[in-house]
This record gives structure tokens, sequence and C-alpha cells, in this order.
């Protein structure tokens, strides 16, 4: 009986292979070296960790720097709908609520890896069906983990730029937190103006783009069967990308 040929599959990589520390550089200077490597060894620990730290160096400078209830205000006056809860309180309400939320700012601040750790979970796992499903790729969940948390390795960069902003500046209050570096065209548009145009400029972000390309490499790269090629990666990411990119526009345009 006659049966269909099994198409090959590229086998895993043996050897020492890339220490941590040269797959950190390799992100920057030849990021398929990186992904390929890990077929090998799916560890993502170590790019989460040393994101984590310079993410807590920024908590504690963002902290003793910035008033973080003059930052929870600025934040309410950009959203209509928190301005009409804050108006059905009274000032004492207001006042003790501010005070609340600031603290709990604070701690968010200090725990934020925690949450880089959830968010990159589940992007790790919806990012695995869309291209284990959808486009037959072999990516376990693992080195679906480690694709995601060295993908975000670049916004390092971007931490240590707001960390240095924040440090130097000589009103630090001033400084937008949720859109403040001249990375992106919506940093050069109005907040109070259209939103979802506003929304869509400030999600096309250069380390945003950065990392979505690097996600889209980082899977073709890592699966086993090489089925999705790099020009499907990127194309798929950034069809994600988009259509995320839209529905953020679309809730800031309502909210």
């Amino acid at each position: 009986m006659y049966s269909a040929p099994v198409p090959p599959t590229t086998p895993e990589p043996t050897g020492p292979g890339l220490s941590e520390p040269q797959r950190l550089v390799n992100v920057f200077i030849a990021p398929s070296k990186t992904f390929t490597d890990l077929q090998r060894n799916p560890s993502w620990w170590v790019p989460w960790l040393v994101t984590g730290i310079f993410i807590v160096i920024f908590g504690v400078v963002a902290v003793q720097k910035i008033d973080m209830v003059q930052f929870l205000q600025r934040e309410i006056d950009k959203s209509p709908s928190a301005q009409r809860r804050m108006e059905q309180l009274t000032p004492e309400q207001r006042q003790k609520g501010l005070a609340m939320q600031a603290t709990g700012t604070k701690v968010v601040f200090y725990i934020y890896p925690l949450f880089t750790l959830i968010g990159g979970l589940i992007i790790a796992a919806v990012l695995m069906a869309v291209f284990n499903f959808m486009l037959g790729a072999e990516v376990p969940f693992q080195r679906a983990m480690a694709v995601v948390f060295y993908s975000f390795v670049p916004l390092i960069i971007s931490t240590i730029l707001l960390t240095v902003s924040v440090l130097v500046s000589s009103d630090p209050n001033t400084i937008d937190l949720t859109n403040p570096m001249p990375t992106n065209p919506g940093f050069f548009m109005d907040p109070q103006g259209n939103k979802f145009i506003y929304a869509i400029a400030s999600s096309l972000d250069i380390f945003s783009i950065w990392v979505v390309t690097l996600l889209g490499l980082g899977f073709a790269a890592a699966s086993s069967n090489r089925k999705p090629t790099v020009s499907t990666g990127l194309t798929t990411m950034f069809v994600v990308f988009a259509i995320l990119v839209l529905c953020r526009a679309a809730w800031r345009s309502i909210f």
C-alpha cells in the first residue's frame, strides 16, 4: 500500500550553542542566531530577569521623582468617563481616592516585572496557537515563551532612555508616562484631539515595531519544521499587530 512521503523536519541543534550573554547580544546584531538556538535550549528566564531589573530601576526612580497624585490626575483628565466618575464624588472622597490610587500605582511600579511575566505567558500562548494551528509550525510552549521574552529585550533601551529622562528632567511631573518619548508620531499630536487617530499614531512606535519584527523572525526561526518562512512570520505578526492597534484605537476613542 502506497503512503505519501513524510516531509523531513529540521533537526534540532545540538552541541554547546550560545551562552545567555551571547543570546542577549545577538538579539540586537543577529537575532536569527538567538532564535535558532532556542531549539537547543528554550530557556526564557534570563531575558525576563534582565528586562525586569531595568524595569524595577525605572520604577524606583519614577516613584522618587514623580508625584503620583499629579500623574493620576492627568490620566483622569484624559478620560471623559473617569472625569464623570470623579465628579460624582465629594472633594474629600476624591482626595482619599487619589491618595489610595497613588499608593497602589507605586506598588505597581515596583512589581511590574510580574505583570510582564504574566503578559509574556499570555502572548506566548496566543502566538503559539496562531503559528502552530494556522501556519503548521512546531513551536512548543516553552520555546514560544523564550521567543517572546527575547523579543522584548530591545525594550531595555527604551526603559533606560526613560529612566535617564526622568533623572535629568527639571520637572519629571511634566513627562507623559503613557507616551514619554518622540519615538512615534503620536508624541507630536494632541492627546485630547482625535483619540482614534492619536491611538494609532502612538502605536506606531519604533520599539513596538522592533519587537513585532523580532517576534515574526523568532517564531519562524524557532519552528522545528521551518514551515513558516521569515516573510510569512513577519506578515503574520504585522497582521496581528494591526488588529491589536485598531482594537486599542477603538477602545481609546470610546473611553
